[in-house]
């Protein structure tokens, strides 16, 4: 494995192999690999079999700071290098995509459970659902990049759109993404986890753990600036089903990927418009509000999604079903932290860890041929 040393998705991991009865991941620090990748690549010579899983780069604030730093010597940025940003801080996001790129043009050859280019090209993701769109997939409809405030009014008169998604190109987690929607009397609303901190004319922008609505001009412009200068896009608002049982909750689904079929999946019911779990949203079982026709269609979308990256072993897919149509609203290869979910009695890591013994039998095989030549 390639990812933070102290995560908890590398912790899941190891874990799962455990419980198998695996020996452990031999795991490789991204921040081991800024300077050189050499250990890696000395490692991967001694074990050519091996299948290697690049995890996510979250949860680890300095690894963000030096990505961003990497990212601003890449492009060149004048000045001097970014400061490091406080806890929770949303900034310099293209910058940090630029240097996560770059690192990964750095690995070397391997079998990857995600190839490092696919990785990056979901990180994108105005990039990546124009992708699915081109592999015929339904998603909503891409409204163009938008650079301001200014830029957002004028994308949606353009369109004759009243209400959209303002999302960064390269946030994850719903970090720094808008629900917003005017009305012709004047009024607009934006609603997200995003913060808005002013402190002496300088604008920031924090991302919180609870979803926040601004009616005000004086802080929507602000604010929409401060996210749009990190690269931006809007997206049409489709409605999220209203969720059984739940009165004011409206759903959507996470459901993962495993080679191409759909495997676990989970709803995400939210009263705002935001259902990402971490913003203190309720995770419920899918399948208690599917019906057999609904299901089928959730797989067969999913399916045609996961096509669009085929070398991808495995990709979480946020997605609306409603009206017997799926939208896919994001694809995220790093999109399996769902801890305790199982779909035929396995969890998403529990999944991978089998792929293990599959690895050993391959490293097994490639031994005895070596042997007997």
């Amino acid at each position: 494995m390639v990812g933070p040393r102290d995560s908890r998705r590398v912790a899941a991991l190891q874990q799962a192999l455990q419980a198998q009865g695996q020996p452990a991941a031999k795991v490789f620090d991204y921040l081991q690999l800024l300077d050189t990748t050499a250990p890696l690549q000395d490692w991967l010579a001694r074990h050519p079999a091996a299948l290697v899983k690049l995890e996510s780069p979250g949860e680890a604030p300095g690894l963000h700071q030096a990505l961003i730093v990497r990212g601003w010597q890449c492009l060149g940025r004048p000045g001097p290098a970014p400061a490091p940003l406080a806890h929770g801080e949303l900034a310099h996001q293209h910058l940090w995509h630029a240097g996560f790129a770059d690192l990964f043009a750095t690995l070397p050859a391997a079998r990857y459970l995600n190839p490092p280019a696919d990785l990056l090209a979901m990180t994108d993701k105005l990039g990546c659902q124009q992708r699915l769109a081109a592999a015929g997939v339904t998603v909503p409809a891409l409204l163009g990049t938008v650079d301001s405030y200014a830029g957002l009014r004028e994308r949606l008169q353009a369109s004759g759109c009243n209400q959209a998604f303002l999302k960064p190109r390269y946030g994850s987690s719903g970090a720094g993404v808008l629900a917003y929607r005017w009305h012709r009397d004047g009024r607009q609303i934006a609603s997200g986890s995003a913060e808005l901190v002013v402190q002496g004319g300088q604008v920031r922008v924090f991302n919180a753990l609870r979803q926040r609505r601004y009616t005000r001009t004086e802080e929507i412009a602000p604010l929409v600036d401060a996210i749009a200068a990190q690269g931006a896009y809007l997206e049409r608002w489709i409605p999220k089903p209203r969720a059984p049982g739940l009165p004011g909750y409206h759903y959507d689904l996470r459901v993962i990927a495993f080679d191409g079929a759909a495997r676990q999946r989970v709803a995400r019911a939210s009263r705002g418009p935001l259902t990402n779990l971490h913003l203190g949203n309720r995770r419920l079982p899918a399948q208690a509000w599917q019906r057999a026709d609904v299901d089928a269609a959730v797989a067969s979308t999913v399916a045609q999604a996961a096509s669009a990256f085929a070398d991808c072993r495995m990709i979480g897919f946020d997605l609306i079903q409603r009206a017997g149509r799926c939208h896919v609203l994001e694809a995220n290869g790093f999109g399996d932290l769902l801890p305790q979910l199982r779909w035929q009695g396995r969890t998403t890591y529990e999944d991978q860890a089998a792929l293990g013994a599959t690895v050993g039998s391959v490293a097994d095989t490639d031994c005895e041929n070596r042997l007997h030549g």
